[in-house]
């Protein structure tokens, strides 16, 4: 929903950006492996039960996550490899912010009162649900359907656990992220098979 709606403004304030890493000898590659750094620091500090630390670095890793592409295209070497590993390295991400909130909450909680079954299974639902809306997109759009609907893509899931993180509600946000998730799985695979029963 705001991708599709923020996406020519994202890639117009993106532009310049783009060009000021292109004068620098980084490679859009060097920074989505910058970004999983970024991210697996994020899991880190969750696991350590620094939350509002781990939501902060989250947002430097989320920058970083878009600066690659904006560099790629600054710099005319847009390829199917980077699409790859973006989407790839995407997933992984989702898996570092989840993964690990579910063992603060139902393995090794930094303190007693952290404990709370609930969020980490929710955690877990969360993480199967936000895997299946981005495999549903990309086996639907292998097989030429559209499949850009849905009230939770990635950036909606971003600012969802970044600010329960921020904000230390992380109940609220895997159980706003499990919800979200599964009605945009249900709201694609919807569409998916109107355009099936079409054609």
């Amino acid at each position: 929903m705001i991708n599709a709606k923020l996406r020519r403004g994202w890639d117009k304030f993106m532009r310049p950006v783009g060009r000021f890493l292109a004068r620098t000898p980084l490679s859009p590659d060097a920074v989505t492996y910058f970004g999983v750094l970024l991210q697996a620091g994020c899991a880190w500090l969750i696991v350590d039960g620094r939350l509002l630390l781990a939501g902060l670095v989250s947002i430097l890793a989320a920058f970083a996550d878009a600066f690659d592409g904006a560099l790629a295209r600054a710099r005319g070497v847009a390829s199917k490899w980077g699409a790859f590993l973006d989407s790839t390295t995407d997933r992984l991400s989702d898996a570092l912010y989840l993964l690990p909130i579910a063992w603060l909450y139902g393995v090794q909680p930094d303190t007693p009162t952290r404990y709370d079954p609930w969020v980490a299974g929710l955690a877990l639902v969360a993480c199967t649900f936000s895997f299946l809306v981005s495999y549903s997109k990309a086996r639907a759009e292998s097989l030429g359907y559209d499949c850009n609907v849905g009230i939770a893509e990635r950036a909606e899931r971003l600012i969802v656990i970044i600010a329960a993180l921020i904000l230390d509600q992380v109940l609220i946000g895997v159980a706003l992220l499990a919800a979200a998730s599964f009605v945009t799985l249900i709201q694609r695979m919807v569409h998916v098979a109107r355009q099936a029963r079409a054609a």
